[in-house]
């Protein structure tokens, strides 16, 4: 999935590999399932006394953020045993969030000083709050959730750009709620979705419509004709948001403040109602516009004339083919539109639509139309965007021998090691294990390094490949590890360490997770929040980001599995973690499965009875 703000420039290229929400993340749950760890601590009132204890704990932390986690994390597992405990949990943990924001407003994270960084918006803890919380009561969440989302708007002016970007933000954080919580509760995700529409559209909407139609695109469908109603009136920069649903395409037909590729699910059929319903509306809608000035309105990119124009451009073949009925209106009302725009936005917009689909090259061509450039800043870019573009299919040998084409030494060295590393990870899905490794050790960020053999030990415990040959490969991820800098990506690449020894060798598992503490309690800070990584490539002419995701094994996930093979030592492991907030999160998810109900006794079967 691509994002930018407005289209790409060519000196900046984020890349993500992996579609995840940033402003919520979904709260883990673990061992529910599993019968209770057998330890005479783990008994239910031990259980609900160590959660309490957390809570109270948690109010001697020094940081917000964390605390919030902590309470988040103990009112859910309290939420079945003592409901009235855990919802004043909840609001605890959301009148601190409610304070955090009031204190700190939405806080965006940058890369670097460069001027290319990349910005990372920090998720806004009052709905990570209400999203935990929807799961256990949709309708109190949902109260909080608009009360918040109108005291956002309370201060600005809705009809100028700052209003309209509050607006915006209020209804990409109501819709993270329902990204997260749709896969479990689909009924209340559309209810918070349903929300999100008194305020701006954004992005958000046709990912939301695209991801509920992967489930129930009867639903989708439904909720896409009360959205049409909603923004059937708003500027195109927020109408033209409802333009790729009904066709299937992924990308919207204007040029957005925001942009994204749409995933298409499999099996999705492109509903010619809702076709018509909206080609219809943007018809009205130009007719409208024709009688009024085509001069761009002040803050936007471009006038809602200019917009229509190039929806009804890129719309123009889809509309002939299933609506030929209405055809011939679209191609007079485009080009009268065209009519009304001047020159220059004329000029701007015919290049718009031309950079659609701009004629495909092949790497060789793309190196060679480099290497003419003959500004080297410039050169190491297009070289550089050549390979961060290239297919798994050119050899490695090529592709170093362009990198070594590069000026700039920093530049060279950063893009090697970005290479390896996600060429590394797209043989692994093929499962060609050996050529993996080989791959893998030429990573140069010894983290990062350490961090694929753990995902290739992994794959190849999956496939059954000889213990001896993984327990090598153990013992050098073992030995990288403790040369790696002390850092999150090490961290959580020795917790998936611990797991993957504990599998063929329980005592040393448990001695890896010691190890793991011991590196975690080095770091200054640890957050474990984000499951991703940026990775990043800077040169003086431009700069390339990846975010490459880190799943699975934060400490939660590690200790409530090492706990199944050792709950007394992984719970004093847990006591061991310097910061507070780590030992509680660690602590609860040691603790979470004692709560489950003991397995029934399998009734014996019965002897027939005796004949008289």
């Amino acid at each position: 999935m691509l994002a930018t703000k407005g289209r790409f420039r060519t000196s900046i290229r984020f890349t993500f590999f992996f579609a995840i929400a940033l402003l919520s993340q979904p709260t883990p749950s673990f061992g529910q399932k599993n019968a209770p760890p057998k330890s005479s601590l783990c008994t239910r009132q031990n259980t609900l006394d160590t959660i309490n204890q957390q809570i109270l704990g948690s109010r001697t932390f020094d940081k917000t953020i964390p605390r919030i986690a902590v309470l988040i994390r103990a009112a859910d597992v309290l939420w079945p045993h003592d409901k009235e405990k855990a919802r004043a949990t909840f609001i605890e943990a959301f009148d601190l969030a409610a304070q955090d924001f009031k204190e700190n407003g939405d806080v965006v994270g940058r890369t670097s000083a460069s001027q290319y960084a990349a910005r990372i918006p920090a998720p806004d803890q009052r709905y990570k709050v209400i999203t935990a919380y929807a799961k256990r009561d949709s309708a109190a969440a949902r109260k909080l959730t608009e009360q918040i989302a109108q005291e956002d708007l309370n201060n600005v002016d809705t009809n100028t750009s700052a209003g309209i970007e509050s607006s915006r933000k209020a209804a990409d954080k109501i819709l993270s709620v329902a990204f997260t919580i749709l896969p479990t509760d689909e009924a209340t995700a559309i209810t918070f979705a349903r929300s999100s529409l008194r305020y701006a559209a954004t992005i958000a909407l046709p990912r939301f419509l695209f991801k509920l139609a992967a489930q129930n695109q009867a639903a989708a469908d439904v909720f896409y004709i009360e959205a049409l109603s909603a923004y059937g009136s708003t500027p195109m920069d927020q109408f033209l948001y409802l333009s790729s649903y009904p066709f299937g395409n992924t990308r919207e037909a204007g040029d957005m403040p925001s942009t994204a590729y749409n995933q298409i699910p499999e099996g999705f059929t492109a509903p010619i109602n809702l076709q018509r319903m909206f080609t219809q509306k943007l018809l009205a809608r130009s007719q409208m516009a024709l009688e009024m000035s085509a001069e761009t309105v002040p803050n936007q990119r471009w006038s809602d004339q200019a917009q229509m124009w190039m929806a009804l451009s890129r719309l123009e073949k889809q509309i002939a083919a299933t609506l030929p009925d209405l055809a011939d209106a679209a191609v007079q009302t485009r080009d009268k539109l065209y009519a009304l725009l001047n020159p220059a936005v004329q000029k701007r917009a015919t290049g718009s639509i031309g950079n659609d689909n701009p004629p495909k090259k092949s790497f060789d061509e793309r190196v060679e139309a480099a290497e003419k450039l003959t500004n080297v800043d410039d050169r190491d870019r297009d070289l550089t965007f050549a390979i961060t573009g290239s297919s798994k299919d050119e050899t490695v040998e090529r592709i170093v021998s362009v990198i070594d084409k590069i000026s700039d030494a920093g530049v060279r060295e950063s893009l090697a090691n970005w290479y390896f590393f996600f060429h590394t990870q797209a043989v692994l899905k093929d499962k060609n294990f050996d050529e993996a490794r080989k791959l893998a050790s030429r990573v140069t960020e010894l983290d990062q390094r350490v961090y694929l053999f753990t995902k290739i030990a992994e794959a190849a415990l999956k496939e059954n490949e000889d213990q001896t040959q993984t327990r090598e490969m153990l013992n050098a991820i073992d030995a990288d590890a403790a040369k790696a800098p002390k850092s999150i990506v090490t961290a959580r690449a020795l917790l998936a360490l611990a797991h993957l020894y504990a599998k063929i060798d329980t005592i040393r598992g448990i001695e890896e997770l010691a190890s793991a503490v011991r590196v975690i309690n080095n770091i200054e800070k640890p957050d474990f929040s984000q499951q991703f990584v940026m990775m990043k490539i800077e040169g003086k002419a431009f700069g390339s980001y990846a975010a490459f995701q880190t799943p699975g094994f934060n400490p939660e996930t590690a200790f409530a599995e090492m706990s199944k093979l050792d709950f007394d030592g992984t719970l004093s492991q847990a006591a061991s973690f310097t910061d507070k907030s780590l030992r509680s999160l660690t602590t609860i998810a040691v603790v979470e499965p004692c709560l489950a109900p003991a397995p029934k006794p399998s009734s014996a079967t019965k002897p027939p009875k005796a004949k008289p």
